[in-house]
């Protein structure tokens, strides 16, 4: 223990005990510098170079964990080791846990490392089905690497936090959380998530590494009052996700200036399927490269796993959100590491998709400045009119309707939706349209251009669509159609000042569609 000025502010572990040489168990010597430190009114808990093996150990009200260079905290590989100070920890396994605590954190150039790889749940090349099959639970048996219930005034900064064996951290009902400069390295197992909030607020989350085996940045259940900036990231699933745990209410959040790159579960998800709300989300100045979807929003019912319920929750709102300054590569393909979630059918020549369902639409979708290259690929059978079912109680995800008649943007069930300054390009050629829009209410495309193929039907598709203005857009190469029309409900299309130069025909109306639908200028 240091003292300055007759006041104790840092408490070495091995003071207290540990040893440090990755072999000794030093659970109880860390819990007891842990504390001493809160009992005499806070500091810091130090951990000079050494491996440091531990089961659980909790942290308490203003303690921090400093972890200095060369410090490794290791978890152990025994489950037996994950208790909370003797007692069988009825929330979960994890290594670090703090509840209800105030003013806690963890900071330093050293490592926590999980060594999740010691806690297997499944074999290789896992499948949801099999997942959905299993009891529910069960691939939640394995420790996280940090957990926090209730707590307030988190902070976490420059640690590398690497190879737990299921979620890197999880925040349940916490406040005022600060997380910067970290670098997650979290790809040991499966389910293993970045830093996923659960029903937080007051969230700032800057300058991290994440190369995670699931979703990156979850948010769960609700979330208020979140920035999300300056981040690289890399992830089997998500980059960022709303939901699908979403009766509360996701709102005024903002993620900006980020690169996802090799992240092959759709960059970013909405899913609201739990009866709560999502609104006033920005996503501005991002670069995506190699990276499936790369957006797919979600509004629907859900019946929960396995049909946990008798009756779906009822339908939330998914309204107010913003897509801004955005370059992105879509992949042609996912390559998963061995152990992960294998390659899902619909994830081939994946595209950009908004869906609601009928009577509760998506609201107010912007995407504004944004470059695309998708792969292409696409094939006369992807491009046909099919039924593609509502699948409103279903788990959502961005596969989930497998490849879209769309290869760049495909609109179900939604309401004011506006595209300016948006280019489509190919990297080979698709027979599929650009924009596929069924059942669309108050569309906007402003200065919209795309590549097309001669010999695909349209570029853009209108089906049962009303109120739409289409101006200063155009065909980036020759096609064989502009714009088709299709459905007895499709009303009030107006084309005003486009370059249809290299389109055969400006536009194409079923047999079903009124006359006075379309008014071109």
């Amino acid at each position: 223990m240091t003292m300055q000025s007759g006041l104790p502010i840092l408490y070495s572990v091995r003071d207290f005990g540990a040893k440090g040489d990755g072999v000794t168990l030093d659970t109880q010597a860390i819990q007891k510098a842990i504390n001493a430190c809160t009992e005499a009114a806070g500091g810091t808990v130090f951990f000079p170079s050494g491996k440091y093996l531990t089961g659980t150990i909790v942290l308490k009200d203003n303690v921090t964990l400093h972890l200095g260079p060369e410090a490794v905290l290791l978890g152990s590989k025994s489950l037996d080791d994950y208790t909370v100070e003797g007692t069988p920890f009825s929330h979960g396994h994890c290594l670090i846990y703090a509840e209800d605590s105030k003013n806690i954190g963890l900071t330093g150039e050293g490592v926590v490392d999980g060594q999740g790889w010691a806690f297997p749940c499944g074999t290789e090349g896992f499948n949801i089905e099999d997942e959905n099959k299993a009891p529910r639970g069960e691939s939640y048996i394995r420790p996280f690497l940090m957990r926090f219930v209730r707590c307030q005034k988190i902070s976490i900064t420059r640690l590398t936090l690497q190879n737990a064996a299921c979620y890197c951290a999880l925040f349940e009902d916490c406040k005022d959380i600060r997380i910067h400069g970290v670098r997650v390295e979290n790809r040991a197992n499966q389910n293993t998530d970045g830093f996923h909030f659960l029903g937080c607020e007051d969230a700032f989350i800057s300058d991290c590494y994440m190369n995670c085996g699931d979703d990156a940045f979850p948010l769960s259940k609700s979330a208020k009052n979140f920035v999300i900036t300056n981040c690289v990231i890399s992830s089997r699933w998500a980059a960022f996700r709303m939901g699908p745990s979403s009766t509360g209410t996701f709102k005024d959040i903002t993620v900006s200036n980020c690169v996802i790159y090799n992240t092959y579960g759709c960059a970013v998800k909405l899913q609201m399927v739990e009866g709560g709300v999502i609104e006033n989300v920005i996503f501005d100045n991002l670069v995506m490269d190699h990276v499936t979807g790369p957006i797919s929003i979600r509004l629907a019912g859900y019946l929960g796993w396995k049909h946990e319920r008798k009756k779906s929750l009822p339908i939330g709102r998914l309204r107010n959100v913003q897509f801004s300054n955005i370059r992105a590569r879509v992949a042609d393909n996912s390559y998963p590491l061995k152990h992960e979630v294998v390659r899902m059918p619909g994830e081939l020549r994946s595209c950009i998709n908004i869906t609601g369902i009928p009577g509760h639409p998506v609201e107010g979708i912007t995407f504004s400045n944004m470059h695309i290259t998708f792969p292409g690929g696409g094939t006369r059978e992807e491009a046909a009119r099919r039924i593609i079912p509502e699948m409103r109680d279903h788990y959502p995800e961005y596969h989930m309707f497998g490849t879209l008649p769309a290869y760049g943007l495909y609109i179900r069930h939604a309401k004011g939706i506006t595209l300016h300054n948006v280019r489509f390009d190919l990297e080979s050629p698709d027979l599929r349209p650009a924009i596929v829009c069924d059942d669309v209410e108050d569309l906007e495309l402003s200065e919209f251009r795309a590549e097309g193929n001669p010999e695909a039907e349209s570029l853009i598709r209108l089906q049962q669509t009303r109120q739409v203005f289409i101006h200063g857009c155009r065909p980036l190469n020759n096609v064989r159609t502009f714009l088709r029309l299709e459905g007895q409900e499709t009303d009030g299309i107006l084309l005003v000042g486009n370059d249809l130069r290299k389109a055969r025909f400006a536009t194409e109306k079923g047999k079903e569609v009124k006359k006075e639908a379309l008014i071109m200028s």
